[in-house]
């Protein structure tokens, strides 16, 4: 297993860099999502296309 590790370190560092940006885009998203933004940057999201449909966002 430690040969294994040691002949794929830059692919295993390169997953694990990939893995962490999308860990962090999801955590953002909830956040918005919790806080009640709908992430298209309207300050209130009332004229929000999402919304004049009648969809959350």
């Amino acid at each position: 297993m430690i040969p294994w590790i040691v002949e794929n370190i830059a692919s295993l560092v390169f997953l694990l860099v990939v893995v962490a940006i999308v860990f962090f885009l999801v955590r953002s998203k909830l956040r918005e999502r919790k806080q009640g933004s709908c992430g298209c940057g309207c300050s209130g999201c009332s004229g929000c296309a999402a919304h004049k449909k009648g969809g959350k966002a």
